[in-house]
């Protein structure tokens, strides 16, 4: 089932270069009306593949190609986010702390290692994630206030 499904994955992508490498890409999402309840369910499906399992492939299904990125070190687009995620995600596995949906929002509060504090939030248009923003805070070496980012 996994190798048939590899198979098809292969055949709907398109390719883009990362460090001079061919890498595959999925099908942007298409948008098509959703309730809020579908919306929270393909959430919790991208944190799935996503944060958990570091499918970034099936998770990058449910992101449009036209993506509004708000991180400064990205631009925008499905395919750019993409790539430099593939790159990262390769070397850390972020851990879930925190999740909450409200259509059309989704965010999750994660750590990467023990020094990094995210909170990814995403905006859904349809049954597709539009948008996302971020805040990335790093343990400080000398914290006035004693509570963790954690």
């Amino acid at each position: 089932m996994r190798a048939s499904r590899t198979i098809i994955s292969a055949i709907l992508t398109f390719s883009g270069t990362v460090f001079g490498q061919s890498t595959p890409r999925p099908v942007p999402c298409t948008v098509r009306p959703a309730s809020a309840s579908q919306q929270e369910q393909i959430f919790n499906t991208f944190v799935e593949e996503f944060y958990v399992k570091s499918d970034l492939f099936d998770a990058f299904t449910h992101v449009v190609s036209d993506y509004i990125q708000h991180n400064p070190n990205i631009l925008d687009g499905n395919a750019a986010t993409f790539d430099v995620l593939s790159a990262r995600l390769s070397t850390s596995t972020p851990q879930i702390l925190h999740l909450a949906f409200s259509a059309p929002y989704g965010w999750v509060h994660h750590k990467d290692g023990n020094s990094t504090a995210i909170v990814d939030v995403y905006r859904f248009n349809g049954t597709c994630i539009q948008e996302h923003w971020d805040v990335i805070q790093t343990v400080p070496a000398n914290s006035t206030n004693p509570h963790p980012l954690f």
